[in-house]
């Protein structure tokens, strides 16, 4: 099972966890891929899009870092390349969040700040002259001021529109609290800032404190004694934060919180250095912001309505608050004297508080990918690449009971040139295209022929039966009526062939090399093309293998080519590129696309052609559970009503007695079997099942 709890239930069947990964490598003896997983990295970021999209109706974009940039911009989501499954909780809150923050938060007002702040010129004056920052005239430097108020009112902007993004969340998408619970449990939820909140560290009227206590208002172990934080609490009203509607109202409360703690925060003496760089990096050191990107997550999210915040003591802690910064001290002191922290935890405390500052200002770390690693994941993203979990029954070795196994499948959907330039795969190459192209061509010269015999599948025909005794009357016969004649009336028929699909799938294991793979692929391409000349008759043609894919051993299930969405030049361009490789997966292959199978074939006349050469097997999928399996796929097709075809190319190695039996048992009466020097004999073959009337 996936280690996130929460995201066990959406993603066991979309790829594996770091477990079954190894498990499987370790079970084939194959060399766990170095570096990042381009495979697992696509799903990833494929269920976290979904997961945005669901909550925010909106379909922005997921990327990750690839360039030192970590931050939501308003228009796309970044997170980490460096995700295992106990991270992907936090990344999905993290996700979730600034994608909440795309929807809800109006990023103008945060380009806009820096003009906001300089416009309240008579606030500016007063904080110079508090401080002491006069300019070369000797006047009061209120550019300085603006320098020294921005960063701080940024943060708590961000602080302010966290809270109300969550709430938001947590009204429109309840379901998604596990995931905001494990983001803040990585990054707020230490047990160093429990301590340190209840401490009389960082208590002192600066920003530095301000900032620390502001930022962790949400964490139960706040302290409301100190630094006037009830009447903050009060400002901010996490139970009624939902009443914030916008980003400006968050700036509104915002400025009305700076301008409080000002109020408690000392002159400070400023040197000459620091008047001069004008930066606003006062003594407080405050979490300083950076412009742009979301505002960045606080601390516990666990009731961002604050609904189960403050007991009865917190109203007798209020009252205490009011009565100034110095009162505060001494009443702290007296209430948590038990509660200082040796040196080494206030160490630890700093660096849980700047890993706070780090993720509230953006910059956690995050792990880049190559531009190499982003080309391989698009490549996967464009062509539709997932995993699919497909479970059988092993009673083979387990003839009493059995045990249910799962394998991992590899689906392609859409064969693409950057798939074949960015991903190795044993089931496609460049060497021997130029060979393998003579036979795609002499495929669509076979198919020209074809397509002309089929071409009466478009047609309609009328049949008129007359001299009948009811239905139409035949105006022919009137004249007839009253001699005794009652048969003159006519029916006319219409007769046409029923829309058609037909899905051939051939086996590209290693034993297929030589002519058996190319004779079948001709004739493939031959049916293609036929269908392709009517309207009414659509084709799909698939590969399977048992294949190395992306670095991986698996089962790979590639479809290379879709009349639905292909023409005829992807069989010219991207079918020459297919070779043999790897073993016979066979049953794994067809279930992993079942459901589209079958979806695809409603209402029409489906064909599903298998042309292989051998029995499944692959790693414990072999013997009787293999053919177990693979006849329940052709069961579930046929009760569907697809005619299924298999072909068993024998080629000079023939077939045994147990083979054939088996073939026979998976397959049903419609098994052939056939030598690779007829097996052109297919598509006269199929040929007869098409005109064939339901």
């Amino acid at each position: 099972m996936i280690k996130s709890s929460n995201s066990s239930f959406w993603l066991d069947n979309d790829f594996f966890n770091d477990d079954q990964f190894d498990d499987m490598l370790g079970e084939f003896n194959v060399t766990k891929p170095k570096g990042k997983d381009p495979m697992k990295l696509a799903g990833y970021r494929r269920a976290i899009g979904n997961f945005v999209r669901i909550v925010t109706g909106e379909a922005i974009p997921v990327k990750f870092n690839d360039n030192g940039g970590s931050y939501t911009d308003g228009k796309t989501v970044t997170i980490s390349a460096s995700l295992k499954d106990k991270d992907f909780d936090p990344a999905v809150g993290l996700a979730l969040h600034e994608g909440s923050h795309i929807k809800l938060t109006d990023f103008d007002v945060l380009r806009d700040l820096e003009s906001w702040v300089k416009n309240h010129d008579i606030d500016m004056i007063s904080l110079a002259e508090k401080h002491g920052a006069i300019d070369d005239a000797g006047n009061p430097n209120r550019w300085w001021s603006s320098g020294y108020v921005l960063p701080k009112l940024k943060d708590l902007i961000n602080i302010i529109e966290d809270r109300r993004i969550d709430a938001w969340v947590y009204k429109n998408a309840p379901g998604y609290k596990g995931y905001y619970q494990a983001l803040y449990d990585k990054y707020f939820n230490a047990s160093i800032i429990d301590k340190g909140l209840k401490s009389d560290e960082y208590t002192e009227a600066n920003w530095e404190s301000y900032m620390f206590r502001i930022c962790n208002l949400t964490n139960p172990n706040r302290r409301l004694d100190v630094l006037r934080l009830k009447e903050i609490w009060d400002i901010v009203n996490l139970k009624d934060i939902s009443r914030l509607k916008t980003t400006q109202d968050a700036l509104d409360i915002a400025w009305e919180i700076f301008q409080l703690a000002e109020e408690q925060i000392p002159s400070l003496e400023l040197d000459e250095e620091e008047e001069c760089e004008g930066e606003g990096e006062g003594k407080g050191g405050e979490c300083e912001g950076e412009g742009e990107g979301d505002p960045i997550e606080g601390n516990k999210v666990e009731s961002p309505d604050g609904k189960d915040e403050l007991d009865d003591g917190s109203k007798a802690e209020g009252d205490e608050a009011k009565k100034g910064s110095g009162a505060e001290k001494g009443a702290s002191k007296m209430k948590s004297g038990l509660n200082e922290l040796n040196d080494k935890q206030k160490h630890r405390l700093k660096k849980a508080i700047e890993k706070q500052e780090d993720f509230q200002n953006q910059k956690t770390k995050k792990t880049s990918v190559s531009k190499s690693l982003q080309k391989q994941m698009k490549a996967m993203e464009d062509s539709g690449t997932h995993m699919t979990s497909v479970e059988y029954e092993d009673t083979y070795r387990y003839s009493d009971e059995g045990i249910v196994r799962k394998e991992e499948v590899a689906v392609i959907n859409n064969f693409t040139k950057d798939l074949v330039n960015n991903l190795s795969c044993g089931m496609w190459d460049n060497w021997g295209r130029e060979s393998r192209g003579e036979c795609i061509s002499e495929g669509i010269r076979r198919g020209v022929v074809l397509g002309k015999k089929l071409k009466v599948r478009s047609e309609e025909r009328d049949t008129k039966f007359n001299k009948l005794r009811s239905g139409k009357i035949d105006k022919r016969m009137i004249a007839n009526a009253g001699f005794g004649a009652e048969a003159i009336f006519e029916k006319i028929e219409n007769f046409a062939y029923r829309p058609g699909i037909i899905h051939i799938s051939i086996d590209n294991s290693g034993s297929m090399s030589g002519g058996r793979f190319r004779n079948a692929t001709t004739t493939a391409v031959a049916m293609a093309k036929a269908c392709s000349m009517i309207e009414n008759m659509e084709c799909v043609i698939s590969f399977r293998a048992g294949s190395n894919f992306a670095g991986r051993e698996m089962p790979v299930m590639l479809i290379a080519y879709d009349s639905r969405k292909h023409g005829m030049n992807q069989i010219k361009t991207m079918l020459p590129y297919v070779c043999v490789s790897g073993v016979t997966p066979e049953g794994l292959c067809f279930d992993a696309i079942m459901k589209e199978i079958i979806k695809s074939s409603r209402g029409k006349d489906a064909y599903f052609v298998n042309m292989s050469d051998g029995m499944p097997y692959y790693g414990n999928y072999s013997g009787i559970a293999a053919h177990k399996h693979t006849k329940a796929q052709v069961k579930k097709m046929t009760k569907e009503g697809i005619k299924v075809i298999s072909y068993f190319i024998t080629g000079s190695h023939g077939i045994s007695e147990h083979e054939k039996n088996a073939f026979s048992a998976m397959y049903g009466r419609d098994a052939q079997y056939i030598d690779t020097k007829k097996i052109n004999d297919v598509a006269k073959s199929m040929n007869k099942k098409f005109l064939e009337v339901a």
